[in-house]
């Protein structure tokens, strides 16, 4: 049995149905507690009370993170670009593993169990669980409606965690709501065409017929995929999120408990990256080609727009997110470039981005559960009282600031060579910009 599991032919899709499976086992065992010590329901780390539910979710999160250290060692770096491909004639829908989706599965998986030791109530640890089986689907499916399914079952789920009673934000919950559902209701209808043109939305069948030379290519003619590539762009530019449909972002982050937000800045603003290299550049090249002078501007106006926000900033979680989205729009222009290593380098830039900035957010929490403010004014004289704390949280600015020898500067000089490869202007445009308002925001 065990040998069937992690069969390079079967480990994709057997690690998603023992997560299932072990998540349906969550709603059998009765939350009691390990220890019989005084409970204290205002502490933070919960001294002396553990939940059985919590011990067995924490557990659950551990299996996925085990099993994608085996998806990597497993991993032929050398060798296709997609692997361990299955398909699932029934439904079908295929599952596989590319360098890019296997960086965030492990990144996913890691969090993921930091998520469960900050969540307290049953209701949590459930969503989060199932969080993370439609997050680990949409990074690793190879169908296109089965991406659109799985990421709108995510935004599901983060609306009831935003939108919880009495502590999250109805309001905000609807923004990301109606923000993301705008985009998905652009792009149900290109999934549709291109169902109804080629027979299929599998991403193997699409690229295989764009590449024949036979008479199968006619549906996916330059002009055609002008009129595709706007539904595609739209959702995961929302997704990502880009200047002018950008706003849910900071919102949902303020909403959103400390586990939430080390969520949506690790894993789900990464998900309309992966859109972008799996879907859109494969399946749409002339079109991802043509728009490329627009998304530069648009990466360049929400790099601009994003900073000068985050320094007029009083609330210590907007001041995170807004940053967030500088570096998504680094992100996004690097995948644009289409240049050798373009994938490559918005990769590692999402990995570093996926692991700095949950960090902030969980400083962040960890400082709003002992003073209940987020307001920065409010903790001027911090590092006198909490001097290791402030230490860390001084190094997590740093890294957000892409400080030397930190992750996130040798991801955006890796970013800035894929776009100085194709276009020296904007490049140096970028980096202008982003060397002067670094300054100004440290200061």
């Amino acid at each position: 049995m065990l040998f069937f599991l992690l069969d390079p032919n079967n480990t994709v899709v057997s690690l998603l149905v023992v997560l299932i499976l072990l998540t349906m086992l969550a709603f059998l065992i009765p939350n009691g507690v390990l220890s019989n010590e005084s409970h204290n329901p205002d502490s933070l780390t919960n001294d002396g009370y553990y939940s059985i539910t919590k011990s067995y979710c924490l557990f659950v999160t551990m299996v996925p993170l085990i099993w994608s250290l085996y998806l990597w060692a497993s991993f032929d770096a050398v060798g296709h670009s997609l692997q361990m491909v299955v398909t699932l004639e029934r439904l079908h829908i295929s599952f596989g593993v590319d360098s890019v989706s296997l960086s965030l599965t492990i990144l996913t998986t890691a969090l993921f169990p930091i998520c469960i030791m900050l969540m307290r109530t049953f209701k949590g640890y459930i969503t989060f669980l199932l969080l993370e089986i439609v997050i680990y689907g949409a990074l690793n499916v190879l169908d296109l409606l089965g991406f659109y399914i799985l990421f709108e079952a995510s935004l599901i789920l983060l609306f009831l965690l935003i939108g919880r009673t009495p502590y999250g934000n109805i309001e905000a919950a609807y923004k990301i709501i109606l923000y993301t559902m705008a985009g998905s209701l652009v792009l149900l209808p290109i999934i549709f065409v291109l169902y109804a043109l080629g027979g299929s939305t599998s991403l193997i069948y699409l690229m295989c017929n764009f590449g024949s030379q036979g008479e199968g290519i006619w549906f996916l003619l330059p002009e055609r995929q002008m009129i595709l590539g706007w539904g595609l762009f739209i959702v995961f530019a929302v997704k990502i999120p880009l200047m002018p449909v950008h706003l849910w972002l900071p919102e949902a982050h303020v909403a959103a408990p400390t586990a939430g937000s080390v969520l949506l800045a690790g894993v789900l603003l990464k998900l309309g990256g992966i859109g972008f290299i799996r879907f859109m550049i494969p399946i749409l090249p002339t079109f991802t080609a043509s728009i490329f002078p627009l998304v530069c501007c648009m990466c360049l106006a929400s790099f601009l727009f994003s900073t000068l926000s985050t320094i007029r900033q009083i609330d210590l979680k907007k001041i995170v997110a807004y940053s967030s989205i500088g570096h998504m729009a680094m992100i996004t222009l690097a995948i644009f470039t289409m240049s050798e290593y373009s994938a490559y380098n918005a990769t590692f830039m999402m990995v570093a981005h996926g692991l700095v900035s949950p960090c902030l957010f969980l400083l962040v929490g960890l400082l709003y559960d002992r003073f209940h403010t987020k307001f920065v004014l409010y903790f001027t004289g911090l590092g006198a009282h909490m001097p290791i704390f402030s230490i860390f949280f001084f190094l997590c600015t740093l890294a957000n600031l892409s400080f030397p020898l930190f992750p996130n500067f040798i991801a955006e000089f890796l970013c800035l060579t894929s776009i100085f490869s194709v276009h020296s202007l904007y490049a140096s445009n970028l980096h202008y910009h982003q060397y002067l308002l670094d300054k100004l925001y440290f200061y």
